[in-house]
């Protein structure tokens, strides 16, 4: 009897050593933890038996170690499943080791369905070689909230988005759009584009998740970026226009305290990595944003036919970028005084233009106008040009 039980403690024990059950739970912020280490990956290749959902090793060469299994999770978080799982046959060490940031990987197929998922659970239970792993996800945003929002997109597009439209325009009603449409929502309890479209309010990140699932109907390829600004985590857009990445905050552009009919700011509107890193951190690799959009403009006007180059000034009045060209800049208080001295000699009721020196702009000012040639009164507001140091100034001339 007593060797019975011997054998059944020691056959017990190999039961126990073959079979494990790993139980981890991930809690995502509304925006994920930009200085989160990326863990080392194994090289182990993997095959994907699409009959079954299994997972298998291979020695395919070419594929990356767990890009099947990260496919298997990719369609089940964008499927919105709440669980579900996927068997996986190889190192039950290394699959444990690597599975978080396996999932991490398998999210970023998907930035819609990565930003409205709040939290997941993920269970691996192994026997031997074969593991399954179990996942329990919860969202921010229902299947059935999700499709009432791709409905509503697709018949907002339908309005905004005439024949012949080119890229560039569809990002700019996108935009106007969302800024006009959308308030920022101060008590920080709205995160979806659900609520952007049926409450008309939300955080950054139902902007960036409405921006993104409309740049995407309209045909643009579109990321959500997400990093650090002076009040704490924030989430925005990158488009792709004519082969180059910008950055796009739409938050940012539709500022809190705007008053409605106001008229629409370009400041944060297809930014380079330079321009958004004034007041913007990230430490996520993001496609490059190296090119300015006002030279994408200027080459479109200078080379392109003439309903392209029609296009491009329109643009590049619609936004403000104009004023970045020389014939709408006075750079120093010499040439302050020369324009002011030139507008009343020719008896301008007005004058705007952008002036290059903003922190001496009042005093400089106040000088041209005790040098002008003739006395008159004024009236002038500014307000600070997006992307520099510079202002944008606005003058009414009063004549004796």
């Amino acid at each position: 009897m007593r060797n019975v039980t011997s054998r059944l403690l020691v056959l017990a024990i190999i039961i126990l050593a073959a079979y494990s059950l790993e139980l981890k739970l991930d809690l995502f912020p509304s925006i994920s933890d930009p200085d989160e280490p990326v863990a080392a990956v194994s090289k182990q290749q993997v095959k994907l038996n699409t009959l079954d959902g299994t997972v298998t090793e291979s020695s395919v060469a070419g594929e990356g170690p767990y890009d099947k299994l990260e496919l298997e999770l990719a369609a089940g978080f964008q499927a919105r499943s709440g669980q579900f799982s996927v068997t996986y046959t190889g190192n039950r060490k290394q699959l444990s080791d690597n599975m978080t940031d396996i999932i991490r990987s398998a999210l970023m197929h998907d930035d819609y369905s990565a930003y409205i998922l709040e939290s997941y659970l993920y269970t691996i239970r192994s026997w031997g070689n074969k593991s399954t792993i179990a996942i329990e996800a919860k969202f921010r945003e229902t299947k059935e909230q999700s499709a009432e929002v791709d409905a509503h997109v697709e018949a907002t597009l339908a309005k905004l988005i005439t024949p012949g439209m080119n890229d560039h325009e569809k990002v700019k009603v996108i935009h106007d759009w969302i800024v006009t449409h959308v308030e920022y929502d101060q008590s920080l309890s709205y995160y979806t584009a659900y609520e952007a479209i049926t409450l008309g309010t939300a955080v950054c990140q139902g902007y960036s998740l409405l921006g993104y699932r409309m740049l995407e109907k309209a045909g643009l390829e579109v990321r959500i970026a997400e990093g650090t600004v002076n009040t704490g985590e924030h989430a925005w857009n990158m488009v792709k226009l004519d082969g180059i990445w910008y950055h796009l905050d739409l938050t940012w552009d539709d500022p809190v305290g705007a008053e409605p009919g106001s008229p629409i700011r370009y400041s944060y509107y297809l930014k380079t990595d330079e321009e958004l890193r004034l007041d913007h951190g990230w430490t996520r690799e993001y496609p490059a944003a190296e090119n300015a959009y006002a030279d994408a403009l200027q080459a479109m006007e200078n080379g392109g036919n003439g309903e392209q180059a029609r296009l491009a000034a329109k643009l590049k009045l619609a936004i403000g970028l104009h004023w970045l060209e020389e014939k709408n800049t006075v750079r120093g208080k010499d040439a302050l005084k020369t324009t002011i001295a030139g507008a009343i000699h020719d008896g301008a009721g007005g004058l705007q233009f952008r002036y290059t020196d903003a922190d001496g702009f009042p005093e400089a000012l106040k000088e041209a106008f005790e040098d002008a040639p003739v006395a008159v009164g004024y009236r002038a507001s500014y307000e600070p040009y997006a992307g520099d140091d510079s202002l944008i100034v606005n003058i009414q001339l009063e004549y004796p």
